[in-house]
């Protein structure tokens, strides 16, 4: 049962995914809205809460297929990849990190999975799999490549996560161009749905 004061404050968060993102002031209040969105201000606490909202709610009707983590880090921080590993039924997970030290980690730590060495700004047609479902970037260089992969009709993943440490609308606004809606933020990460399925 809520209290009083989540209620107001989930009410608050309604109004706020409301908002236009006209501005850079603007956007954050809807990316705010967005936080708090299917109780995440009390389940996102830890990231067991947020997982357990985002199959729930986010991967609801989406079908298992694979997933690519960009700028992948350690592969354990903030990884949505270790989370799809554990769910099985399907999921694959591919990674991708440039920078040599979490480049190291990622290989010791997660030894079956397709791990690649660089970054993925420039799409080649192997990277164009049939079966990619969810893509997840923490860089704006891997997020740019994915907007134009998507723009050029040369993929069409049925989620995407970016990373938005600045929390401008320019993710936003690219996203909705291409037939993708915002469906919920965690520790600056949009997630989008492609609503053209």
């Amino acid at each position: 049962m809520l209290t009083w004061n989540q209620l107001i404050r989930s009410c608050r968060g309604w109004l706020y995914r409301r908002l236009p993102s006209w501005n850079t002031k603007m956007h954050r209040r809807r990316l705010a809205g967005y936080s708090r969105r299917w109780g995440l201000e009390r389940e996102g606490f830890s990231k067991e809460g947020f997982f357990r909202v985002f199959d729930q709610r986010f991967l609801r009707g989406i079908r298992p297929g694979r997933v690519y983590e960009l700028a992948a880090g350690d592969g354990f921080a903030g990884s949505l990849g270790v989370w799809f590993e554990g769910l099985g039924g399907g999921w694959k997970v591919e990674a991708w990190e440039h920078r040599p030290f979490p480049l190291s980690s990622i290989q010791k730590q997660r030894p079956k999975v397709l791990i690649h060495g660089g970054r993925l700004t420039i799409w080649s047609p192997m990277e164009r799999k049939k079966d990619l479902v969810g893509i997840a970037t923490r860089k704006a260089r891997e997020a740019s490549g994915v907007c134009r992969e998507i723009r050029t009709c040369q993929i069409r993943p049925q989620w995407v996560g970016l990373w938005n440490p600045t929390m401008r609308p320019v993710w936003f606004q690219r996203m909705r161009r291409e037939g993708y809606q915002l469906e919920v933020v965690y520790q600056r990460m949009e997630f989008y749905l492609d609503k053209k399925r």
